[in-house]
């Protein structure tokens, strides 16, 4: 298998903390949502990407995910089969991945305008969404995982949105302001997932034009 995508992509790191703690073997294409050639992989020039096999590449994390669920099986898997779990895990993670797609067009918004160009109504409402996913998730999160003693995709990918709300827009997650999540990062971190998984310093967004 192969891995299309920057690890600074919460999207992209979800698959890969995946990959890792389910100890399935895999390569890295570090190629950049932003490169040309991304339209040779994913038509969509998306990330992330997952190459199974010579023709066939699968799209999209959430996707991408339940397939890696399928090859470790129900007793390994993240996301659990069906059922009440299965349904709260499922709420947690589509709450996560709407936060991670409003902290995007945030920092989009910001990266790729000018001071004057910016949107300015639009990013305050998306921080004003972004902030009610963040009180939502925090106030309902247990210890030491979101739901009690066993871990779930939904840590990994409330893992993955804090990370990369530090790294790209930390004013969206200040200090002391949502305790809970801010400890189940630290333990997120100190995952060996999490850390094979950890964004390199050149894995940064294209220059502005």
């Amino acid at each position: 298998m192969i891995l299309v995508g920057q690890f600074d992509s919460p999207y992209v790191r979800r698959v890969a903390v995946t990959l890792h703690h389910y100890h399935l073997r895999f390569e890295r294409n570090r190629l950049s949502v932003f490169h040309p050639a991304m339209v040779e992989i994913n038509p969509l020039m998306r990330i992330p990407s997952l190459i199974i096999d010579g023709d066939e590449t699968l799209y999209d994390s959430g996707a991408i995910i339940d397939y890696l669920d399928e090859l470790v099986g129900p007793q390994k898997a993240l996301i659990p089969r069906s059922g009440d779990e299965r349904r709260r895990v499922l709420q947690i993670v589509s709450m996560a991945t709407g936060a991670i797609d409003k902290t995007l067009a945030v920092v989009y918004e910001r990266h790729f305008h000018t001071a004057q160009g910016i949107a300015h109504e639009w990013t305050v409402r998306c921080m004003a969404q972004l902030s009610g996913a963040l009180v939502y998730l925090d106030a309902h999160a247990q210890e030491p995982w979101y739901f009690g003693r066993k871990l779930t995709q939904a840590d990994v990918t409330l893992g993955c949105l804090i990370g990369y709300l530090k790294l790209r827009l930390p004013e969206a997650f200040p200090l002391g302001r949502y305790p809970r999540l801010e400890r189940l990062s630290e333990r997120c971190e100190a995952l060996d997932a999490f850390i094979r998984a950890k964004p390199s310093p050149d894995e940064l967004m294209p220059a502005k034009t």
